[in-house]
């Protein structure tokens, strides 16, 4: 089962002005080098960053959950996972290395209910939580996250 990661507004707000903002500041400082060079250097490592890392989709089968990005996957063992349920991120997380909002919500957060997540969705009320055996968690969202959740607990079942 695979389901597409849609952002909040926010989220697609934030992503488009960084974005547009550092084109434009490129544009400005053409004709001064080093401004160009620096502005251009952040705007690459941030572009590639979110490509790499910022969420697209959610994939689950028998085997794995994977988080997919536009260029790379990080995949999770069903075989590992404890539980999972819906759940909705506080607004007040501590980002401890992460994104939040750019390209969505992605990397280490640090939250009183529940501690440390890795996080991957584009919009807190999409999310649903996986438990690890080994303690560690994850906050995932896609469209339609009650289907996947019921989808991935009889992965677990079976």
């Amino acid at each position: 089962m695979k389901a597409k990661i849609k952002f909040s507004r926010f989220a697609t707000i934030l992503t488009a002005v960084i974005l547009v903002v550092l084109f434009i500041g490129c544009i400005a400082t053409i004709g001064e080098k080093p401004m160009f060079f620096t502005l251009l250097v952040i705007y690459v490592i941030l572009l590639f960053s979110g490509l790499m890392y910022g969420a697209a989709y959610i994939k689950a089968d028998s085997d794995h959950i994977t988080m997919g990005s536009i260029i790379r996957s990080r995949k999770i063992p069903v075989r590992d996972i404890e539980s999972v349920g819906l759940f909705q991120p506080a607004t007040g997380a501590v980002r401890v290395f992460a994104s939040g909002g750019f390209m969505g919500f992605w990397g280490v957060f640090r939250e009183r209910g529940i501690g440390r997540y890795y996080a991957f969705y584009g919009k807190s009320s999409d999310c649903f939580l996986v438990r690890m055996k080994d303690g560690n968690k994850y906050v995932l969202g896609c469209e339609h996250p009650e289907v996947m959740v019921g989808y991935i607990k009889t992965q677990l079942e079976a």
